[in-house]
C-alpha cells in the first residue's frame, strides 16, 4: 500500500473541501453509472469545480482502465459516502480517513480518466505515464531521467497482457552518471 501521504489530497477547509468531496464523489458515481448501463461514454469538456485546476477538462472514461478499477471505486465509494452526505461544515480537512479516501479516489478516477486532478495550489508531479502494451517483446520504459541534477517525482502506471521472454518491462530508469 503506498505510503498515504502520496495520495491523500492536500489539508483542505471550507467552500474547497467540500466542492472537492462532491466532485470526486459525483464522478465516481457516474463512471459506475456509465459502466452498469455498458454503452460507450461520450467524450465531455467538464467544468470542474473551483477547488480544482484547469477549470474545463475533458473526460472521456477509459473501458479498459474502467473494468480494471470499478471494484476499487465500489469499495472506495463505500467509505467516502459519509463524508460526501454530512454537512460542508462537519467536514475536517485534517482527518486522515477523510484525506487517504478521497486520495484513493482520486488516484483511480485519474487512471481511469487519464487526466489529473489537481487542487488549486497543489504542487504535483508533472511526470506522469500511463501505458498500455498487449506484447513486450523487446524493452518497453515508462520513463528515462538521465543526468547528474535529476530530480523528478514519477507517477508510471504500465499495463501489460504479456511479456515475453525476450522482453523487459522497466517502470522508471534512472541514470545519475549520464
Amino acid at each position: 500500500m503506498p505510503d498515504p501521504d502520496t495520495v491523500a489530497i492536500p489539508v483542505l477547509a471550507g467552500a474547497a473541501l467540500a466542492q472537492g468531496i462532491t466532485f470526486l464523489y459525483g464522478q465516481a458515481a457516474e463512471v459506475l453509472r456509465i459502466k452498469r448501463e455498458g454503452k460507450a461514454a461520450p467524450q465531455t469538456t467538464l467544468t470542474v469545480p473551483g477547488a480544482f485546476e484547469p477549470k474545463n477538462i475533458a473526460l472521456q472514461p477509459n473501458p479498459a482502465a474502467l473494468a480494471a478499477r470499478a471494484r476499487d471505486l465500489v469499495m472506495l465509494l463505500q467509505i467516502a459516502k459519509p463524508f460526501a452526505t454530512c454537512p460542508p461544515a462537519d467536514l475536517d480537512g485534517t482527518d486522515e480517513t477523510l484525506r487517504t479516501c478521497f486520495g484513493h479516489l482520486r488516484e483511480v478516477l485519474e487512471d481511469i480518466y487519464d487526466v489529473q486532478f489537481t487542487f488549486v495550489g497543489e504542487q504535483r508531479s508533472t511526470q506522469r505515464v500511463r501505458q498500455a502494451v498487449d506484447d513486450v517483446r523487446g524493452r518497453t520504459t515508462g520513463m528515462k531521467l538521465r543526468g547528474t541534477n535529476v530530480k523528478a517525482a514519477g507517477d508510471v502506471v504500465q499495463r501489460v497482457k504479456t511479456v515475453h521472454e525476450s522482453g523487459e518491462l522497466t517502470g522508471i530508469d534512472i541514470d545519475l552518471r549520464a
